[in-house]
Order: structure tokens, then sequence, then C-alpha cells
């Protein structure tokens, strides 16, 4: 799987995880929601910068 994809699938879970949270909970679990979507964010960030930098070392190679 190419990385643009990987990230836009992270993305799409982040908003379903919001939405699920605002239709049936109601928002009660807010806190919950915040802590799942910076997580993905995070991971996502590394996996992008890790991307990044394996392409940069595969191209001066």
């Amino acid at each position: 799987m190419n990385y643009p994809l990987a990230l836009y699938i992270a993305t799409c879970f982040m908003q379903f995880i919001i939405l699920i949270n605002i239709t049936l909970f109601n928002g009660q679990w807010n806190g919950i929601t915040m802590w799942l979507c910076t997580g993905i964010f995070i991971f996502s960030t590394a996996v992008f910068v890790s991307s990044k930098s394996n392409k940069r070392r595969s191209s001066n190679d």
C-alpha cells in the first residue's frame, strides 16, 4: 500500500470516529475520541516522516 493512500485511510478513520461519537454517543466520549484521533495522527505522522527519510536514503545510494 502506498503512503498517501494509508494517510487518507487514517484521515477517514478519524472522521468516522468523530461521526460515531457525535451521532451514537451524543458527544459523551469526547475525551476518548480526542485521544484516539491524536494517536492515529501521531502514528500517521511517524509513518509519513519515515517514508520521507527512506526515500532520501534510497535516492542518495
